[in-house]
């Protein structure tokens, strides 16, 4: 028996240490690592509550170490269940921490986890699902002394798209995540040292019981 990649695109639903996640986009293979193809992921569902913090950064932000604190329940889960060779399968990504009237000044972010920034969201909102409860991006909406420097931005369960003060609220960690397909496999025959006479025998077999 052999264990091969499942093909996954976008749309299509996976699961990983019990958390169900849909596939936003497929980024191709990755280098050295045979068939397995990066795949870039979002929760399904809210993974908690979380108010943003002090202000809009997210570098240093309650809402990163709440989501900090997720992939390392995440981790432990997928050691409980084997797969503590396969954790570095969780690639790590850079978000761009530009705010929505373009304030630079936050910089990059080099993240294994993290909710989505406004670029992410707007270039997979053909496939990505309205979440069940009002999640934050990791966007803010002004930069600092800037209108809207205190408010975060963040998606209702209708799709619709606002922002909200960085204090206040609960809204949910709906983390992102770039993984290797070698995560998802299914299990099927290796043939590889099966004869070509024994396959065809089998093959006939086969038909002649039909």
């Amino acid at each position: 028996m052999k264990n091969t990649c499942i093909s996954c695109k976008p749309g299509d639903t996976v699961q990983l240490a019990g958390i169900d996640f849909v596939v936003l986009e497929d980024r191709g293979p990755f280098s050295g690592e045979g068939e397995s193809h990066d795949l870039f992921i979002l929760a399904l569902e809210g993974q908690g509550t979380s108010r943003f913090g002090d202000t809009n950064n997210y570098a240093e932000s309650d809402l990163k170490n709440r989501v900090d604190e997720w992939l390392y329940r995440l981790t432990e889960k997928m050691a409980e269940q084997g797969l503590d060779d396969e954790i570095d399968l969780i690639r790590s990504r850079t978000i761009s921490l530009t705010t929505l009237d373009g304030y630079k000044g936050y910089g990059d972010l080099e993240v294994k986890a993290a909710p989505l920034t406004l670029d992410e969201a707007r270039r997979c909102a053909e496939v990505m699902p309205d979440p069940n409860i009002a999640s934050w991006l990791a966007t803010g909406w002004g930069g600092p002394e800037h209108y809207g420097a205190a408010r975060a931005l963040h998606v209702y369960t209708v799709g619709y798209w606002s922002s909200s003060h960085c204090s206040g609220g609960g809204f949910a960690i709906r983390p992102a995540l770039v993984v290797s397909s070698s995560l998802f496999t299914s299990t099927e025959p290796d043939l590889s040292n099966v004869s070509t006479d024994d396959l065809l025998g089998e093959l006939r077999r086969r038909i002649g019981n039909e």
